[in-house]
């Protein structure tokens, strides 16, 4: 009869299961930490558009003349919105939620609504900016028709579809009373490239697009929870004044 083969049964050290069970708690731990700096970080995304903005809730500098502005001059609560041409979101504001601002505010006489670029995103932001100053320059009123063609045209804002030629087309196709020679002339035009810097330097003061403040203080995008509310305590202050 063959002898029984003895079975070796393997038997951790006393202290293995501890420093097994440290070393995975460890590791959540770590994973955990790393999962809070992650959650924590807020880079500007592509598209323009931030879920917070450090300016949040702070008084920024803001000059109002010489800007494109819409109602009445000397409305009490003065609105601003830090815009590029080519942002997405920029266009959904313009179609979604300006619509509802001016019905309830700027028709009424309560507020106005200034608009400053902010040309980050590509080279031609710059380009549609100057030619938006350029319209500005020759009629003031014709800015905001200029500002709507250009946002109900907007092209994939990865492509360079914010050239000269096109918003000149665009001009000449939606906004009455534009010399389109003279237009031409002044999208180069010491002026205008000014006005723009002038906007670069203010729109320096927020992160994304659009961006917007009530009385110079920014406000999320959400309007029934956050500007509707933020122009009415506005409209208190004003009248308590």
């Amino acid at each position: 009869m063959a002898k029984k083969k003895k079975t070796t049964v393997y038997k951790p050290p006393k202290n293995s299961s501890k420093g097994f069970i440290m070393a995975i708690g460890g590791i959540f731990v770590l994973v955990a930490v790393l999962l809070i700096i992650i959650g924590n970080q807020n880079p500007a995304q592509n598209d323009g558009s931030s879920n917070h903005d450090s300016t949040s809730g702070k008084q920024l500098d803001v000059t109002y003349e010489g800007q494109p502005t819409v109602g009445e001059k000397d409305a009490p609560v003065k609105l601003v919105e830090f815009f590029d041409f080519k942002c997405p979101h920029c266009a959904a504001f313009a179609q979604q939620v300006y619509p509802q601002i001016k019905k309830d505010f700027i028709d009424t006489g309560k507020a106005n609504m200034t608009f400053i670029n902010k040309p980050f995103l590509a080279p031609d932001s710059i380009t549609a900016a100057s030619v938006g100053e350029a319209v500005y320059k020759q009629n003031p009123d014709a800015f905001l028709t200029y500002y709507d063609a250009v946002l109900e045209n907007q092209g994939d804002m990865q492509e360079n579809w914010a050239t000269e030629k096109f918003l000149v087309g665009l001009v000449e196709e939606n906004v009455d009373g534009i010399d389109l020679d003279q237009l031409k002339k002044d999208i180069d035009s010491d002026a205008v490239k000014e006005a723009v810097d002038l906007d670069r330097e203010m729109s320096a003061q927020v992160e994304s697009t659009p961006t917007i403040l009530v009385n110079g203080k920014k406000v999320e995008l959400d309007y029934e929870a956050s500007i509707k509310p933020a122009i009415e305590k506005a409209l208190e202050e004003a009248d308590g004044q």
